[in-house]
């Protein structure tokens, strides 16, 4: 599930007087008032799910409202002057809603740049002219690419800088009005370059962070026509020990004959014997995708011999909307049959046994792990179920669960409940079945996947299985989500992960 960033604390404030400013404080002081939402402005229209938040930018006298449902990106966005806050109404104009799918904004002076992709599934850029402008007028700044995924941009001057993403690596290329295709600002940098915001909007000068499977990120300057240069802003020194890696990405066949994007890391020179600890990993929901990344916690796991293979399954965005609309709802099984192809590919290449493979999904991926580990209990040694939405016919009942009706469907809805029933593990356990070990992990405080999802699916599974393979739940009364924990708690689940893995896989000789 969507995850917000902790808020900072305010400052106390003093209520102290100071001689002669009681009487002016009081003149200038007002009270807080809600500015924008479905309470403060019914005239709009809004719904119980429409959170609104307000965009500025310096140099820009207009301000834009836009809401979401907190995991739905796409929804209503309005515009009004800046200065209006000081009156007392805003009149809000309306400028787009969901169907006009645009996921990404910037204020750029009189303009309004949005991200779009109605009629344009892999993403383009539209400008329009603050405040009377209309999306049906839009002038398209970034068009949609021939290949690859439009992700993000930035306006810099008169050009646009936008993130393409292709496969596992996203590239920034910049666009000029009027021009041929764009251009890579870092045609030579291997890996993925992604766009750093808050920068000026007038400054040419782009500042690109790096990533890649096999090395730490850098923040790097592009000058136009000036050489890539190392800002020194973020240093970050590969682990102590990490071994030489490599990485394969390619595209294996699911069971419909869709190529399905895998990428495979370990160490260089590793022997395809099929023995070594293997960890499938895979999300498949809210068009999320994996992108090629440096992790250092993964380097315990690599310098074992292990390997970590990441699927971008349908249900992500690796490919656009529809790539996302093909694991969504009705067509959510092929989210789990797409990592059972991977799983087997991993098997088939040599890489891994089913006595070697494990599986991981997280939130919404315990959907992926799941119903993967119930549909092809054979394939793998082991699971790992991580806050994971496991009984999704009750998910809809908990505090967080109707805002991901949108991604899965209803019960309440006879067209979706069939799907919502299919993609739910714990319907699916069956009495005397060998399921591999599974451990399930949460947070007793998770405000977005109950707890009650793990317990129950643990409680099922130890009743169920006939493997004698252990089933154990890892509850954490001090954890939630996984946002805000600590390090220590963190580093003390990934532990307890490796160690379980590699335990099944018998590469402890005991029980850790």
């Amino acid at each position: 599930m969507n995850c917000h960033r902790a808020r900072p604390r305010p400052r106390p404030i003093s209520t102290a007087p100071s001689c002669g400013s009681t009487a002016a404080a009081r003149r200038t002081r007002r009270a807080p008032r809600a500015v924008f939402g479905p309470l403060a402005n019914p005239e709009l229209g809004l719904q119980r799910l429409d959170v609104g938040e307000l965009v500025f930018a310096p140099g820009s006298p207009w301000m834009v409202a836009r809401t979401t449902d907190t995991t739905v990106p796409e929804g209503h966005l309005f515009v009004a002057p800046a200065k209006a806050l000081g009156a007392a109404a805003i009149r809000w104009r309306r400028v787009a809603g969901p169907a006009d799918k645009i996921t990404r904004l910037h204020l750029h002076g009189a303009r309004l740049l949005v991200r779009s992709y109605a009629g344009a599934p892999r993403g383009r850029v539209l400008s329009l002219a603050l405040p009377r402008g209309r999306l049906a007028d839009a002038r398209v700044l970034v068009p949609e690419p021939v290949r690859g995924v439009l992700q993000n941009f930035r306006p810099a001057g008169r050009v646009v800088d936008a993130e393409i993403r292709e496969g596992f690596n996203t590239r920034v290329w910049r666009f000029a009005p009027g021009t041929a295709p764009g251009t890579d600002l870092a045609p030579d940098l291997p890996g993925s370059t992604f766009i750093v915001t808050d920068l000026d909007p007038a400054r040419l000068e782009a500042w690109l962070s790096t990533s890649s499977w096999t090395d730490t990120s850098r923040i790097l300057a592009a000058a136009p026509g000036a050489p890539l240069r190392d800002t020194g802003l973020r240093r970050n020194p590969l682990p102590e020990g990490t071994p030489p890696l490599e990485v394969s990405e390619v595209m294996v066949p699911s069971h419909d004959g869709v190529q399905v994007p895998l990428a495979i890391v370990h160490r260089r020179g590793f022997v395809r014997d099929g023995r070594n600890p293997t960890l499938l990993v895979g999300y498949g929901a809210y068009g999320f995708s994996f992108g090629a990344f440096f992790d250092p916690q993964r380097v315990a796991w690599l310098e074992r011999g292990g390997v970590l293979a990441y699927v971008n399954v349908r249900g992500s965005g690796a490919f656009g909307d529809a790539w996302h609309r093909a694991g969504f709802k009705g067509t959510k099984p092929n989210t789990w049959k797409d990592g059972i192809a991977a799983a087997r590919h991993l098997v088939d290449q040599g890489y891994a046994s089913p006595a070697t493979l494990g599986i991981w999904g997280t939130s919404a991926g315990g959907i992926f792990a799941g119903r993967a580990m119930t549909s092809a209990p054979e394939l793998f040694a082991a699971a790992i179920l991580d806050v994971g939405v496991l009984d999704a016919v009750r998910a809809e009942e908990s505090a967080n669960g109707i805002t991901n009706i949108s991604e899965f469907g209803s019960v309440r809805n006879a067209d979706e409940f069939p799907a919502v029933l299919e993609m739910s593990t714990y319907h699916h356990i069956k009495p005397g079945t060998a399921y591999p070990a599974v451990l399930l992990v949460h947070g007793l405080n998770d405000p977005r996947v109950d707890s009650w999802h793990s317990a129950k699916a643990a409680a099922a599974l130890q009743a169920a299985s006939s493997s004698g393979r252990p089933v154990l739940l890892r509850l954490d009364a001090q954890a939630g989500h996984g946002v805000g924990s600590t390090a220590a708690q963190g580093f003390g689940k990934l532990a307890d992960v490796y160690a379980f893995l590699l335990w099944q896989f018998g590469r402890l000789g005991a029980a850790p």
